[in-house]
């Protein structure tokens, strides 16, 4: 993930940091969200496993596992590792795991003050709270909570060199969007050398067309009806006025991008919107008079889930 290329006043990411930190307050040390947030990485788990079983037969516990991009909260990948799956991951900066003086020196050498000071309180206000919902959560399914430092990669993933035919599935949640297109090129290439004949590839991005496409903190998805947060913005104002800038780097890809880029390497077996209203409610007449040179798929898009395949032969 890159910053955003366009210089964002101070003003404006003390706004985006101080909206995103009142979301994870509300998540993590709210009981009945926070086994909520938890429980909504094993459902992804779950569906992993029911992709695997239908295209390619086989169960995600005999397979060998990909992330791209898992974050500075790796838990779905650990969450992977904990129940015994052989499961690797790669992200471009260094993710905070024990909490060492050593660590917090790398990760400030690297990634720079800003996003030190992000991932210094973070960990200490949210993080630990998390994981140690994970590792009960773990128990109960028997399974472990660990760290194995050597399964978590940095690195940019389109410079990564791997063995043909390394693993069984390769996923990424809510990353393709932050990378620039000519790498996702290389990278969707390498995806197709780095899958078995048959393997599945499970990508989740937000399409920049929708609704929360623009990565404002009051257009996520969890608070489009809410009103946790005030919205000083307009609905698709990324697409319209574009007063407001993410602290973050898009590539502004469509959903037809997306498709056209995957169809060169892979069958397109599936696109699964995870919300398919979202933003019906604020999609007007006016709004879509607008926005028509938007179709109404691309601006109802936000999260899709687009199931690949590897061919088997050929």
């Amino acid at each position: 993930m890159r910053p955003s290329e366009a210089p964002i006043p101070l003003f404006e990411k003390a706004r985006e940091l101080y909206a995103i930190a009142r979301l994870k307050f509300k998540t993590t040390y709210d009981k009945t969200r926070l086994e909520c947030f938890i429980h909504s990485l094993f459902q992804d788990i779950e569906e992993y496993n029911r992709y695997l079983l239908t295209y390619s037969h086989k169960s995600l516990y005999e397979s060998k596992v990909f992330e791209i991009g898992f974050g500075p909260r790796p838990y779905r990948l650990l969450a992977l590792i904990g129940l015994g799956i052989e499961a690797w991951g790669i992200d471009l900066d260094i993710p905070v795991l024990e909490g060492t003086i050593g660590q917090w020196l790398e990760l400030l050498k690297k990634n720079g003050l800003e996003r030190f000071l992000k991932s210094f309180f973070r960990f200490y206000l949210f993080d630990l709270k998390e994981r140690k919902e994970l590792e009960k959560s773990l128990k109960m399914k028997k399974g472990a909570f660990t760290i194995p430092k050597e399964r978590l990669w940095v690195g940019d993933a389109a410079e990564l060199e791997l063995p043909c035919s390394s693993f069984d599935l390769i996923f990424s949640e809510d990353v393709f969007e932050h990378i620039p297109k000519e790498r996702l090129e290389i990278l969707v290439a390498k995806m197709g050398l780095w899958l078995k004949p048959g393997g599945l590839a499970l990508i989740r991005p937000m399409v920049y067309t929708g609704i929360a496409g623009g990565h404002l903190a009051e257009w996520f998805p969890g608070n489009i009806s809410s009103g946790l947060i005030s919205k000083k913005s307009e609905p698709w104002e990324h697409l319209r006025k574009n007063r407001f800038q993410p602290n973050t780097y898009l590539n502004k890809l469509w959903r037809k991008d997306y498709r056209f880029l995957f169809s060169k390497h892979f069958l397109i077996l599936e696109e699964k919107v995870k919300y398919p209203a979202l933003g019906q409610e604020w999609l007007t007449e006016e709004i879509k008079k607008e926005l028509s040179c938007y179709p109404e798929e691309e601006l109802l898009s936000n999260n899709v889930l687009f199931v690949l395949q590897k061919p088997r032969t050929g």
